[in-house]
């Protein structure tokens, strides 16, 4: 299998998804509680809760159709949060730092 090219393809999405896409990532960060770096990536930290899972799972649809390169993760800890894995192979911590507002989240651990 061929490795992907490490970019996000913004016309993937038309207009009405690309408005979408970011008034899901504004709700998502506004409910994020904690991110972590990960070797390959980040994992954002999420209450468990079920309008946030739908919302979580639209942004993903979404994600996956401008940037290919991303293996995103959807996790229900025991600890009843939801986390998000966002990895992908080198360079990809540095686009995700790039393009989502993580500080605005809290201490990144």
């Amino acid at each position: 299998m061929g490795e992907r090219e490490l970019a996000c393809r913004i016309d993937a999405l038309g207009s009405v998804q690309r408005a979408r896409h970011r008034t899901l990532l504004a709700e998502l960060i506004a409910a994020a509680e904690a991110v972590e770096e990960l070797p390959d990536g980040y994992a954002i930290r999420f209450p468990a809760r079920p309008y946030l899972f739908l919302r979580l799972a639209e942004w993903v649809e979404l994600e996956r159709a401008c940037c290919p390169f991303l293996s995103i993760r959807l996790e229900f800890d025991r600890d009843r949060r939801i986390r998000v894995f966002l990895t992908g192979p080198a360079g990809t911590k540095e686009i995700l730092e790039a393009e989502l507002p993580l500080e605005s989240i809290g201490e990144i651990r």
